[in-house]
């Protein structure tokens, strides 16, 4: 009896052992996680940007008794702003370095009266009509949001109008402006796919420009003279723009 009981022991032990064996070898090994797929603000990108743009501006006599004397006081000008823009980013772990250019329409605008000594009766404006900037962006990526500082070059055509109606004097001249920019702003990847992404951007620039004469030589008629004068200029813009950001090479993919 103790040989039998041993015996079927023995039995559906071997039993168990193969039943286990041929489940595991039947059972498929369970499917890799999914490999993350980390956001590259690495590529280039192309898009559009608008807002608005407003700034100071002042007219100082360069000819005549009265040269060096302020023809108006400063006064503001603004406007709206709307263009193009095309870049590149490179991704340094969280680092970003881009190369940015811009180009936009603007009808900034703004006028005074001349002060004393000069007419009261005139009025001469400062205009901008387009900006164009160069800059270099640094920026830390958090994922899908970049955070930016930026600085580089500005240019902007402008022109200065007087209106004498005392002499029944128009008088029109414009010139390029060169000068410097700087700013901070914000970018978020809003869509992203194998080939890129959809990127929303709100930013801030400051430009400067140096001092440029108008109107040389004086412009003279029968009952008066529009004198040659600098015009001093500034730009404060926020704008917020959309880019399309092709990748280089495909994602940026975790790996373990």
């Amino acid at each position: 009896m103790k040989k039998i009981l041993l015996g079927a022991v023995a039995y559906f032990a071997a039993t168990i052992t193969a039943f286990a064996a041929d489940l595991a070898a039947q059972i498929p090994p369970p499917a890799p996680l999914p490999v993350p797929i980390i956001y590259s603000w690495t590529g280039c990108y192309l898009g559009g940007e608008g807002g608005g743009n407003w700034g100071q501006s002042q007219q100082i006599a360069r000819s005549g008794p009265n040269a060096a004397l302020a023809i108006t006081g400063k006064f503001n000008l603004s406007g709206g702003i709307a263009g193009g823009t095309v870049g590149c980013n490179v991704q340094f772990s969280n680092f970003v370095v881009s190369i940015e250019n811009d180009y936009s329409w603007t009808n900034k605008k703004g006028s005074a009266n001349d002060i004393l000594p000069f007419n009261p009766a005139a009025i001469s404006s400062t205009r901008e009509k387009w900006i164009d900037t160069l800059r270099p962006r640094f920026g830390y990526a958090i994922d899908r949001l970049l955070v930016y500082g930026t600085v580089g070059i500005a240019w902007a055509g402008t022109s200065v109008n007087v209106a004498n109606p005392t002499i029944g004097a128009f008088v029109t001249d414009s010139k390029t402006r060169t000068g410097w920019t700087a700013g901070v702003g914000a970018e978020w990847a809003a869509w992203v796919g194998p080939w890129g992404a959809v990127t929303f951007k709100l930013e801030y620039l400051h430009v400067g420009f140096t001092d440029k004469q108008y109107i040389n030589p004086p412009v003279v008629f029968a009952g008066g003279t529009v004198l040659t004068r600098d015009a001093s200029l500034s730009d404060d813009m926020v704008r917020v723009g959309m880019n399309v950001k092709f990748n280089w090479g495909g994602p940026l993919v975790a790996r373990y």
